[in-house]
C-alpha cells in the first residue's frame, strides 16, 4: 500500500507533467499562429490556381507510360494519422498505375514521407526532399524542386 509521502510524491510528479504539457501547447499554439499568418498571402494563389484548373478542362493523357507521384509529409512531427495516410494512398496508387503496366516513379517530400516508403519501394524512388517546410519558404527553395522535377523526364 502506497504510504502518504509516495502519494505526496506522485502528485507533485503529475502536476510538473501537467506544467510541461501546458507550456507544450501554448508553443504549439503559437507554431501554428505564425504558419497560418505565413500562409495566408499564399492562399490566393491556390484559389486562383485552382480556379484555372476548373475552368480549363485538363484531363491528363491516358496513353502515358510513366507517372511521377509526389507525397508531401512533414520532417518531423506528431501529426497523427497523416504521414501514413499519404503513404497508404500513394501505395495504393503506385500498386494500380503498376498493375495497369505503367511505370512509376516516386517523389518524397519531407523525410516522415521517405521513412515509410522506402522501406518497400526504394527501387521508384526518384528523388526526396527535406527541410522545405523550416523556415518560410522562398521563390528559390520551389525552383530547385520544380527544376529536379523536370528534369527528371517524368
Amino acid at each position: 500500500m502506497a504510504t502518504l509521502k509516495d502519494i505526496t510524491r506522485r502528485l507533485k510528479s503529475i502536476k510538473n507533467i501537467q506544467k510541461i504539457t501546458k507550456s507544450m501547447k501554448m508553443v504549439a499554439a503559437a507554431k501554428y499562429a505564425r504558419a497560418e499568418r505565413e500562409l495566408k498571402p499564399a492562399r490566393v494563389y491556390g484559389t486562383g490556381s485552382l480556379a484555372l484548373y476548373e475552368k480549363a478542362d485538363i484531363k491528363a493523357p491516358e496513353d502515358k507510360k510513366k507517372h511521377l507521384i509526389i507525397g508531401v509529409s512533414s520532417d518531423r512531427g506528431l501529426c497523427g494519422a497523416i504521414h501514413s495516410s499519404v503513404a497508404k494512398q500513394m501505395k495504393n496508387e503506385v500498386a494500380a498505375l503498376t498493375a495497369a503496366g505503367k511505370e512509376v516513379m516516386i517523389v518524397g517530400v519531407g523525410e516522415k514521407i521517405k521513412g515509410i516508403l522506402y522501406r518497400t519501394h526504394s527501387d521508384q524512388f526518384l528523388v526526396s526532399f527535406k527541410d522545405v517546410g523550416r523556415k518560410p519558404p522562398t521563390f528559390g527553395d520551389a525552383s530547385v524542386i520544380a527544376l529536379e522535377l523536370l528534369n527528371s523526364g517524368y
